[in-house]
């Protein structure tokens, strides 16, 4: 298994990038955590805005809400693009994922200015958006194994993450501020400018890099597919990674798919103190983030990921008892379920970028699907409980407990920690 310093040092499948002077290095962070913060921004703004955009496309909230699930549909196909960053440079595939972002958020300004067929371009946009980010985070984690060695990998990637905390944090409010003065198509223009500048810095400031996979040799693109997947799933590591990113997206999924219809019927809450709510929410993300940046490469990545694994389980286990002890303890609950959810899924991503190194944006697309799927199931499946075991959090909390544990046995018996 090849360590960090033999990512970057010439082998011939590995991308060979110039170590970047400090002051260049920490410009490339700067560009990669604005243009993600814009990405994650379209993301996060979609749930409590989903009302207006129904208003403004004419159209009910469940069929909003179903419009919206398209963004899902190229995280499972992810592995079609994620070996084209490793036969590509990761800025060229960052660059396409860019400007698919762009024509993503125009189609959406777009919709206000037809008197038919709105409908569909909004489903156009919502597919190309999942696109965007389907080609974009897995080129990134590359791009940043490529680049940081793996002593401070994690410290680099927890700084990234913190874009989809501050997505919350400061793109909710500004987006709230931009519909109501200026109509709910507004912050898809400002988006769209984002994400224009984004791809002028990321052609102007990161290094082109070199393709790190094979080359094309003449056979068709689905043979090379195909034949990367192979390579990869006879790998026990990456069968156990997978299964840990799908276990663990399910763990927290399950409870928290319905923890604001949880909070609003056991404690008679309103919009505005779920609002309130979410915000703490994405305070706990930021404070796991900024945890995984001090923490985790001093722990080491598999410790820290058993660690958040197990904190999560024992969060989910008190979090009934919690909540009958009133408002205040329930919410104390959520923040240590997202508190160590968010630590260990953070990371677990710099563990990811060095299992294979010859082919990290492939491992880590599959990686997306791994952790669509566990959205998808575990959607679907605290929905089910919701309806089928009443109204209370309980028997989410067990069945997330349960995965949470499976996720920790599965890094326990197929994930060793990487030595550089």
């Amino acid at each position: 298994m090849s360590n960090g310093t033999e990512a970057s040092t010439g082998s011939p499948n590995v991308e060979v990038t110039a170590p970047a002077k400090y002051g260049q290095l920490r410009a490339q962070m700067a560009i990669i955590f604005l243009t993600r913060l814009a990405l994650n921004i379209s993301n996060r703004i979609i749930y409590p805005f989903l009302p207006s955009i129904a208003r403004g496309l004419g159209i009910s909230l469940a069929a909003a809400s179903a419009l919206v699930t398209l963004r899902m549909i190229p995280g499972l196909a992810a592995p079609l693009f994620g070996p084209l960053a490793d036969r590509h440079s990761r800025r060229s595939t960052m660059e396409v994922a860019l400007a698919f972002f762009i024509l993503s958020s125009l189609l959406m300004v777009g919709t206000g200015m037809l008197a038919t067929g709105a409908l569909v371009v909004a489903a156009a946009s919502f597919l190309l958006y999942g696109v965007s980010k389907a080609l974009y985070d897995p080129s990134v984690h590359a791009f940043l194994g490529d680049t940081i060695p793996y002593r401070q990998r994690g410290r680099a990637i927890g700084f990234i993450e913190l874009s989809w905390s501050s997505a919350w944090l400061l793109g909710v409010p500004a987006a709230g501020l931009l519909i109501e003065q200026h109509g709910w198509l507004a912050p898809w223009a400002i988006l769209a400018a984002l994400g224009s500048l984004g791809l002028w810095f990321t052609h102007a400031g990161l290094p082109r890099g070199q393709p790190t996979g094979q080359q094309h040799d003449g056979r068709p693109v689905i043979a090379l597919l195909v034949g990367s997947w192979r390579r990869l799933l006879r790998r026990r590591e990456v069968i156990a990674l997978l299964s840990t990113s799908l276990l663990l997206i399910i763990a927290v999924e399950i409870p928290f798919i319905v923890y604001g219809a949880w909070l609003e019927t056991s404690f008679g809450l309103s919009l505005s103190a779920l609002g309130l709510a979410s915000i703490v929410v994405g305070l706990a993300e930021a404070a796991a983030e900024l945890g995984t940046t001090v923490i985790t490469d001093r722990l080491g990545k598999r410790r820290s990921v058993l660690t958040g694994l197990a904190g999560m389980a024992v969060s989910l286990v008190l979090l009934p008892g919690l909540a009958r002890l009133g408002l205040g303890a329930a919410l104390t609950g959520i923040v240590l379920v997202v508190l160590t959810f968010e630590f260990a899924i953070v990371s677990l991503l710099p563990l990811a970028t060095e299992l294979v190194p010859a082919e990290r944006a492939s491992l880590l697309s599959l990686n997306v699907t791994a952790m669509a799927l566990g959205r998808i199931v575990g959607a679907a499946g605290g929905g089910w409980l919701w309806q089928w075991g009443g109204e209370g959090i309980a028997l989410h909390a067990l069945v997330g407990t349960g995965c949470a544990l499976a996720a920790a046995l599965s890094v326990l018996l197929g994930v060793k920690e990487i030595r550089e």
